[in-house]
């Protein structure tokens, strides 16, 4: 949906008071014309750290890297895959065969080309024990992956460049969901830059903190900590790219939102609670999109490991009171970790708020209220600031001592592989498309950093119909297989399920080209058919 925006305006007052001591971005001065250069200033709601594929990226670097590295393919707004290295690809009749067909002449920034042997020395970088990459889901079903997990291969036999513009992944099993689990990460790197990087050293390269090579529509010719990205037109990209530099903006959500008014920002991931006074701004273009990923609280496995404490949690928390209140209406609540429509079942617990059952379940579970329970989370994002604050009111209503703790992004990675957290806040995801996806945040054996169980949860019987439904082809046995997972998903509560969020763009209207992805790590989706007008 794309709507205009009435006319109206923030008072000038507000906004300078907002973009006091905030320097505007540089641009090209001094030229006019058809050949002018032209700039878009973008909004990064946290500050980047580094820009590695194989880590688990935040969502300001998710967005940063979507510029910089093409993938095979992406995702589009419907959540199917849209094609970017690859132009096509071809899947056998059993889904244990997938094809990719590399575009024509695909080249580096730095003019080197672009060959279907940078894709499987990318994919085996991934699946490398050595590099310990928690996003190594999506290959523990190739051929010879538990060879190279064993350390009886250097390589997946199941990934084989046919040609220079041909790989071929080989699965041991069925798995219809495959390409789903890629998302739209998973950015093809230059073996000709990183091939004598041992493994196990690769993660702290240097390449990481500045890449300068890009496959992608910019280079990344500027990374000023806390302050901005910059990024210039990659000149050898395959398709043409509307806009010569992209400067992005670490700022907080208010100042984006003055500098929508000023006219120094083209593009933010506006909060519903700014909603109302960025209808009223002149120039401005608000458009939405439906989230295929949800905010949670993490939940501490290692410390909470009796279901009904977690399910307490819940029952604790009024979420729908959070949709109203803070959100506006533009969310709707979860009760499973998988969103996949077709594998949701209609008998689930609704967890509707209910603060003394609640209590009783803490009680009966023998939880300790005298204890201090930490919600942990990265401030500066104005409808996770207040729904953390309406989560403490609950907490504390039924007698928990609950207590705030803002933490640096740097450091939120780091507590959670050392499970030094008791709640955290934790959002994004693109669960949408296939159920497969959601296993990497449930299985056993994805427990961070081993992949993207941040919760560090663990259940064998969940972890059993995960794995069947996986390689199961049969699209009714492989519903009802989903169906049985998420039921139990949802009695063990392994996240809190706060909402799944609409997420809400704001574009100045000399922007061209921008079409909304529900995915806000993904929200730059199509930046190469972006233009601007003056």
């Amino acid at each position: 949906m794309r709507s205009r925006i009435a006319a109206g305006a923030l008072a000038l007052g507000v906004a300078t008071a907002m973009l006091a001591g905030c320097a505007s971005s540089p641009g090209p001065e001094g030229e006019t014309g058809d050949d002018a250069p032209t700039s878009a200033n973008l909004y990064l709601y946290q500050k980047p750290v580094v820009f590695n594929p194989l880590a688990p990226g935040q969502g300001a670097e998710q967005l940063t890297m979507s510029l910089v590295y093409n993938g095979l393919f992406n995702v589009g707004p419907d959540f199917e895959p849209v094609p970017r290295l690859a132009e096509s690809w071809d899947v056998s009749d059993d889904a244990t065969s997938y094809t990719f067909h590399l575009r024509d002449g695909l080249t580096w920034s730095d003019d080197e080309p672009i060959t279907a042997d940078d894709v499987v020395f990318t994919y085996n970088l991934f699946a490398d024990p050595d590099v310990a990459s928690p996003n190594a889901a999506p290959f523990a079903g190739v051929v010879g992956y538990e060879d190279v997990q064993g350390g009886t291969a250097d390589t997946l036999e199941g990934i084989v460049a046919e040609d220079d513009q041909t790989v071929t992944i080989t699965l041991t099993e069925p798995t219809p969901g495959f390409l789903a689990l890629f998302g739209s990460g998973y950015g093809i790197l230059p073996e000709h830059i990183l091939g004598d990087v041992e493994p196990s050293g690769i993660m702290e390269h240097e390449f990481f903190t500045h890449p300068t090579v890009s496959s992608g529509p910019y280079v990344m010719t500027e990374f000023n900590v806390d302050e901005n990205v910059v990024l210039e037109a990659n000149p050898n990209y395959w398709s043409e790219v509307g806009i010569d530099t992209l400067y992005l903006q670490m700022v907080t959500s208010d100042v984006a939102t003055a500098q929508l008014a000023t006219g120094e920002t083209d593009v933010v991931q506006i909060s519903p609670q700014d909603l109302a006074t960025v209808e009223g701004l002149d120039g401005v273009t608000v458009s939405s999109a439906p989230s295929p990923g949800f905010l949670r609280l993490l939940v501490n496995f290692q410390k909470f490991e009796d279901e009904r404490i977690r399910q307490a949690f819940l029952y604790a928390i009024d979420r729908q009171g959070i949709i109203d209140g803070v959100l506006g209406g533009h969310g709707q609540t979860i009760n499973s970790t998988i969103m996949t429509p077709w594998a949701l079942p209609d008998d689930l617990e609704a967890y509707e708020y209910d603060p003394e059952m609640a209590q009783s379940l803490l009680e009966e579970a023998g939880y300790d209220f005298s204890q201090e329970l930490r919600l942990s989370w990265i401030p500066g994002t104005a409808d996770r600031d207040a729904a953390v604050g309406v989560v403490l009111e609950n907490l504390k209503a039924i007698g928990i001592n609950a207590v705030a703790n803002q933490i640096e992004s740097a450091n939120q990675l780091g507590m959670i592989e050392n499970a030094e957290y008791d709640l955290m806040v934790s959002g994004g995801g693109t669960y949408t498309p296939d159920p497969t996806v959601s296993a990497n945040a449930l299985l056993c054996d994805r427990v961070f950093p081993a992949g993207g169980n941040t919760s560090l949860f663990c259940d064998e019987e969940l972890d059993a119909l995960l794995n069947q439904g996986a390689v199961t082809a049969d699209e009714d046995e492989r519903t009802a297989i989903y169906q049985d997972a998420v039921r139990l998903d949802n009695e063990l509560v392994p996240y809190l399920w706060l909402y799944v969020p609409d997420t809400l763009w704001a574009t100045s209207d000399r922007l061209q080209g921008f079409e909304p992805h529900g995915d806000f790590a993904n929200g730059f989706w199509n930046a190469a058919d972006w233009t601007v007008t003056d």
